[in-house]
Formats: C-alpha cells, structure tokens, sequence
C-alpha cells in the first residue's frame, strides 16, 4: 500500500517537483532509502516533507529530523498514526526536538492536531486525499448481505471481531456472504483461518490476498456493506474510500474516527464490540431507509477529501517562503 507522500507525489507534481522515498517494504531497506534520498535530492530541496508514525518508524523521522536540521533545510512534518499521543507520552523529549524544529506541523485530522495543540505546539489541518474520479458511486437502495473487510489481519485490525459478529449474525441472515481481504504473513491470520473453520463460516466467509486498489474496488459493487473495527486509528483512508464508493460502512469509534465521520455518514460502534457489530449490521439489512441514507450521505462527506478541495491549502504550506 502507498504512502500518504507516495500517492500525494504525483498531484503535488502540479505545482512543484517532488521526490518520495520510500517504497520498500524491508524496514531496514526503507530506511536506508530515506537517508539516500536526504542526501541525493533533501539537500537540494526547499522543504522536506517527513511522516511522522508512532511505531518504530518514529525513530526514522527523528533521524531525518535531526539531518534536515543540522543541514538548514526547513522540514514540515506530516502526522499519521492513531497511536501517536502515546508516543508523545514515551517519548516526550524526542517529539518536542523534533517538532519545536519543523517548519510546519500538519495532521489528516482533528484527533491529533487539538492533542498537540493542546501540547503547545501548532499544528494545521490538511485532510488526507482520495481521487474521488477512481471511486464510482453506487447509491445502495436495496441492501444485499454482503460484507467487504479490506484491512487485514495485523495487530490494530481486529479482524476477530469481525469473525465473532458474523458467527452472530449466520443464524438470523439468510445468505450471508463475507469477503476478508489478508495475507499468511500477518500476525493473525492463523487465528482467523482457526476461528472460520472451528465455527463453521468456511462456507459464508471468504479470505482472499491484499489486492491492488483497483482491483478491490471493481470487486465492490458486488457488496453493499464495510466493515472497519480496528482497536486504534487516526484518519483511515479506507473508510473514506468505501464511503466515496457508497458502501454502508460500520466502524469502530477508535481515536480519529469520531473526528473523521458522524452517525449521519456511518454506523459506529465501540472497540472490540463483536455484538454492536452485529447489531448495528442487522439494523443496515433491516431498515432501507436508513442503509439508503448512509450510502447518500457517505458519498456527501467523502467528497470533501477530493484532491480539489486539498490542493489550496497544501500550495499555500509548499509554495510560501
């Protein structure tokens, strides 16, 4: 999957030249590509763009940080990560360095910019983007019992949850069809693979490979409902995408998501509630009016993260002197 920077690169390109690094998926690789990349073009460049995550890859933005500074090159950091006010509790000392130094602070939404604002430091707004034109909008009318989970099974995802509301729900719907997307090398794919076959749902859950986004969505028109119940998350892009695509999406009420949605645009529910998944669900299934409502207003609100609308406010961050 490509980074917030990687899929930025291109549309940035309209009004500036931009270089990303990186696209390896070896942490050690990746992170020596991004100290190459400082050195081939950051030193060249007016500003540096770094994300900032809460896992170890925090550790690699304090590095560039420290680079960037100790070369006079002006650095704006981009905030992603649910997770990230606890690495602020951790690791206070590091994350002050490192943002009393930048140029700019900005996050994908409200969640993390009132906690660092509330920090003292000052941090801007800029949504994360999709390109609304690659998400055809299909207005759900009449529900059909098909669920679509494209997020895996690592460690934030829960996909177990997932699993526990279906095995509540095969009893009260008839023909009910789940499509998991996961690959083996994920920490819990055993255990979704053991609970689906231990509870009977081989037969009404599918597990496929992460495919290309392309893919997944031509695969979605054939599926009315998403589900996203991770335990933690900042501004997840592939909730918005299944809102632009006109799915009834049910989240869990995790960090950003409150901040992202509201009840009007998609059904929440408490983290690791299998039964308020299930029920919230059913409610989709039952009520027409309400799932087509969702679809409606899901579309409405996915609209304001189209590149269109972004591209002002990150012009004004890299153009500015």
């Amino acid at each position: 999957m490509k980074s917030v920077l990687e899929t930025l690169e291109p549309l940035l390109g309209e009004f500036c030249e931009v270089k990303t690094a990186s696209s390896q998926k070896n942490q050690g690789l990746r992170f020596a590509d991004m100290v190459f990349h400082f050195f081939r073009y950051g030193l060249s460049s007016d500003k540096i763009i770094i994300d900032v995550y809460s896992t170890l890859a925090f550790q690699y933005a304090f590095i560039l940080g420290i680079l960037a500074h100790i070369f006079g090159k002006p650095y704006v950091l981009s905030l992603h990560g649910g997770n990230l006010p606890n690495r602020y509790q951790v690791s206070s000392k590091k994350v002050k360095w490192l943002f009393n130094r930048a140029c700019h602070i900005i996050a994908p939404s409200h969640y993390l910019a009132d906690f660092f604002n509330q920090q003292g430091f000052q941090v801007q707004v800029i949504p994360n983007i999709i390109p609304l034109s690659e998400y055809p909008y299909y207005q759900r009318k009449s529900i059909r019992p098909r669920i679509l989970a494209i997020r895996g099974f690592g460690n934030p995802y829960n996909p177990l949850m997932t699993l526990k509301a279906v095995h509540l729900l095969k009893d009260q719907v008839q023909d009910l069809k789940v499509l998991m997307l996961g690959n083996p090398e994920e920490p819990h794919y055993p255990e979704v693979m053991n609970f689906i076959y231990g509870h009977g749902l081989e037969g009404i859950v599918e597990v496929r490979p992460k495919m290309p986004k392309n893919e997944w969505i031509a695969l979605s028109k054939d599926y009315d409902i998403m589900v996203s119940n991770p335990l933690i998350d900042n501004t997840p892009i592939s909730l918005i995408e299944g809102m632009a695509l006109g799915m009834c999406v049910v989240s869990t009420k995790v960090g950003g998501v409150p901040y992202l949605v509201s009840e009007k645009e998609c059904a929440l529910v408490d983290s690791d509630d299998a039964t308020g998944l299930s029920q919230a669900i059913l409610s989709i299934l039952q009520d027409a009016g309400y799932a087509q409502q969702l679809s409606r207003n899901s579309r409405e609100k996915a609209e304001e993260f189209d590149w269109e609308n972004i591209k002002p406010l990150w012009m004004k961050i890299l153009t500015e002197s």
